[in-house]
């Protein structure tokens, strides 16, 4: 999450933003502003859903110049 951080600090919409990317992906419960320490709960989600989940925070890292392994 520190990458992510990093983000706000220069992104338009700050902490905001993180929140925005997932809401967009259809993934609910990460609260709005929080950037650095964040808390995400997959129980009870099928193994696609956690996959969803994984890459989209994938693919918002590639989007914005973050390096992903």
């Amino acid at each position: 999450s520190e990458g992510f951080y990093r983000v706000s600090k220069t992104h338009k919409r700050r902490g905001f933003f993180l929140y925005e990317e997932l809401r967009d992906r259809g993934i609910v419960g990460v609260q709005p502003g929080l950037t650095r320490h964040f808390k995400l709960n997959v129980y009870g989600l099928s193994w696609e859903e956690v996959k969803h989940v994984a890459e989209a925070f994938q693919e918002i890292a590639r989007k914005h110049g973050l390096s992903v392994h």
